[in-house]
Formats: C-alpha cells, structure tokens, sequence
C-alpha cells in the first residue's frame, strides 16, 4: 500500500465526525440514465456531475461492454463531509494522478467559476494540467488541513496530484516545504511538475538537490519540465558528484528546454516496463550484451544477480535497443568537434569515442559514472576523450573530460588519480590544444568537478 494512502488511513482513525451527510439518491437508476451520454459515452469510466450548487455532487460510473454499470461510486463535494479511504484513495488514482475518467469539460469551467470567485483564498487555478484538479483541490480545501490543501493552495498542483510519489509524509506538516524536508518554495515551484514531483519524492534526492541548489542555485531559478527533472534524475542515479551533475545539468538545459515529453529518457525511468516483465527479459538481455564484448562479458558475470538495473537499462538502450541511432548521434557530435584534438604519440594516443559500443565498454571497463555523461557528450553539451597507451590502444587507460575548452577530469579506472608523469603529458597536451586546466588539479580528493 502506497505510504501516502498509509498515512491517510491512520488519520481516519482520529477525523471528526462527519457534521453532513448527503441524501439518498437512485443512484443504479441516474448512472443507466446517462450511460449514452455525449460525454460519457468517449469511455467506460465515467464522471457524472449532476449538480454544482449549493454542494457539488456527482457519480463515478465504470460501465461493462453492454454500457451496464458495473460499480458506482459516489462523491458529493460539501464542507463537513469527507470520504472514506478507499474512495479517496480511488478518486486519487483515477481522477486526479491519472485521468482515466470521461467528463463534462464545461461543467468543470462553470464550477472553477463559482468556486473561485466564492473562496479567493483557495487560490484556485484556471489551467490545471487536468481539470479533475478542481475538484481535487475542492475536496482538500472543504476537508482542511491536508497536505494537498497546501500544495494546492501554494499554486504546487502537480506536487498534490503526485504526492504519492512521496517517501514519507510528516502528518505535521504546516507549510509545504515541511512536505519535503525543508526545501525552499523556489525550488518546489521549479519542480511542480510530474517528473519533478517523482524527483523531491525521495529523501535521498532531497539531499542532493539541497547542496546542489547551495553550489548552482541557477538550476532552480526557473521551471523545470519533465524532461528537465527526469534528467536531473538520470545525474543522481548515474552517482555523479553534485558539482557534475550541476554542471552537466546547465550545458544540457537550453536544448532540454523544448523537450516536452519523456521518450528520450526511457532508458533511465521504463516506467512502461512492468517490474515482472523487465525480470523476465533481464536474463536474456545479459546474455545478449555479454556477447557483444568480452569487458561486458566479465562485469556482468563478476556481478551475476547484482547487476545494477540502472545499469543494465542503458547497456540495453544503447546496446540493442538504439544502437544503430546512438551511433549516428556521436558521428553527428564528432563532427562539430576539432578534429586536432586527436593524437597519436610515441607514448600515447587520445581520441574521441567512435561508436555506441566503444563508449559502453570504456564506461564499463573504467567503472565510472562514465555511462551517465553518454547523452551530455552525443548532445556537444561536454567532450569525452580516451587516451591510450600507443603500444595497447584497444585497452581503456585514462578517460578525459572537456567542457568550454576546459579540463574537466582525468582518471584512471575506479578514478583513481593520475601519476605526476601522466599528468605532465596532459597539461602539455591542453597547452598544444589551447585547452584551459582550470581548477583541476589531478587529486580526486580535492577536485570538485565543476
């Protein structure tokens, strides 16, 4: 059971009583009147509103194929009546998270109109992403004291719709940064979005984004969208440093910033892939990739059952879902780069990654955060180079980072520092290469990375 809903139903134990109660209607008898309604007619769940004033009342109506009801479910809307949890809980996931439910879009505007202009203080929105968020926001604010109520009225509607998403809820919550462990209002109206809510959902980010807004307080100056948020996301998980993530975050904001949809993200989230389903095809999958490459073969057979879903989500991606395109992408990157910054020395040889597969297996090789940087590079947001011993160029040696004709990083496998010889030949080939060294000093315990 979701920990929101949880929490709700401990509450039910202490409410007060109900001060109201609606009176008896026909309620099989209204829901096969309008069964053909223009309206209702577009899905079996259906929404019927038949009355706004002086209290809202209405019918949710699940229809067989016969257009017969087949479960009925109540929701007047009046001050001093509440619901129990399951249609709470019900109306939640139907209505307002997800909208499953057909309705009268007009009904909803004349309802906004005679509610918002009877309670300004509710603060009600006319452009709710769903409309069924009037109600929402209705109910929470008859019932009083909920934590939507507060969302809704600090203008945080995504944050109420999704506030499931929720670790733990603080039933002794005043304000809605209590929600979320103290982050600021800034940074919950940058995120009040879907992936957003998703995002601030989990203390562990919470964290993260606390001392990433402290370094990089740009990144929540404005709105974020989905794709925005859900990217966010995709640099805590890949385990990157706050000063990475901040960063890699910027460069890629501008063209993420038109980017309204979360496709090009599913290699990090899946949320279409049922967790069953994914069990049943991780086997294969590990077998397929450990097939392609020999580095692949012994980390997914070191790690056996362990392996990192994360992980294997983007090897799978990039690997054998979207090979073919993700190769196109780095050819297209490549191009916009100076092809000079390719050497091939006496001691050591640096280029850029080729392929899809030449960039997995050396993230993979370097057991590094190396795989989360795989779209800041394909979108010329940074620059990856590898650098090779001439006398073993296949073998993963030494990963380079550029951004801004900026050393970024330089590592061994497992991060592990550069010698003082190495590093010599790296500043002498930025030097060549008109590359600035900037704060990076070749010691990971003092480097911030950003």
């Amino acid at each position: 059971m979701n920990l929101f809903y949880s929490s709700l139903k401990l509450l039910d134990i202490n409410k007060p009583e109900k001060n109201w109660i609606p009176p008896e209607i026909d309620e099989y008898n209204m829901a096969c009147n309008v069964r053909y309604d223009g309206a209702g007619i577009q899905s079996s769940l259906f929404l019927y509103i038949f009355q706004i004033q002086p209290y809202i009342d209405s019918l949710c109506i699940e229809y067989d194929l016969d257009r017969m009801p087949k479960k009925i479910v109540r929701l007047p809307f009046h001050s001093g009546y509440s619901w129990d949890f399951e249609t709470e809980s019900f109306f939640h996931q139907k209505c307002v998270k997800d909208e499953f439910v057909a309705y009268s879009s007009e009904i909803l505007d004349k309802i906004y109109d005679v509610y918002s202009s009877e309670y300004p203080e509710w603060h009600m929105k006319k452009n709710y992403t769903g409309k069924l968020r009037t109600l929402d926001h209705i109910y929470n604010c008859l019932k009083q004291n909920t934590a939507k109520e507060m969302l809704y009225k600090a203008g945080l509607d995504e944050l109420a719709a999704n506030i499931d998403d929720l670790d733990e809820l603080d039933l002794f919550a005043s304000k809605p940064s209590d929600l979320y462990d103290g982050l600021s209002m800034k940074i919950l109206r940058a995120v009040n979005c879907r992936s957003g809510a998703a995002l601030i959902g989990h203390l562990d980010n919470i964290a993260f984004i606390k001392e990433l807004n402290m370094k990089f307080p740009e990144v929540f100056e404005k709105e974020l969208n989905d794709a925005q948020c859900e990217y966010l996301s995709a640099l805590i998980k890949g385990d990157l440093t706050v000063g990475e993530a901040g960063r890699l975050f910027l460069s890629s904001r501008k063209h993420l910033s038109s980017v309204w949809c979360s496709s090009i993200f599913e290699v990090f989230l899946r949320r279409d892939t049922l967790e069953r389903e994914w069990q049943r095809q991780r086997g294969p999958i590990i077998k397929r990739i450990s097939m392609i490459d020999p580095i692949y073969y012994d980390y997914l057979k070191n790690h056996k059952g362990a392996v990192n879903d994360n992980v294997l989500f983007q090897l799978n991606n990039y690997l054998l879902v979207k090979r073919e395109e993700y190769d196109k992408s780095i050819r297209r990157s490549n191009r916009k780069r100076l092809y000079d910054w390719q050497e091939r020395g006496k001691e050591y040889f640096v280029r850029y990654p080729q392929t899809t597969n030449d960039f997995c297996r050396e993230a993979i090789y370097m057991s590094n955060c190396l795989l989360s940087y795989f779209l800041a590079m394909i979108h010329n947001d940074t620059t990856i180079l590898f650098m090779r011993k001439s006398n073993d160029v296949n073998t993963p040696f030494i990963t380079i980072e550029i951004q801004d004709r900026t050393l970024m990083q330089a590592y061994h496998r497992f991060n592990k520092d550069c010698t003082e010889e190495e590093a010599d030949w790296i500043r002498a080939y930025c030097k060549r290469h008109g590359i600035d060294t900037g704060n990076f000093k070749f010691n990971a315990n003092i480097d911030e990375l950003y």
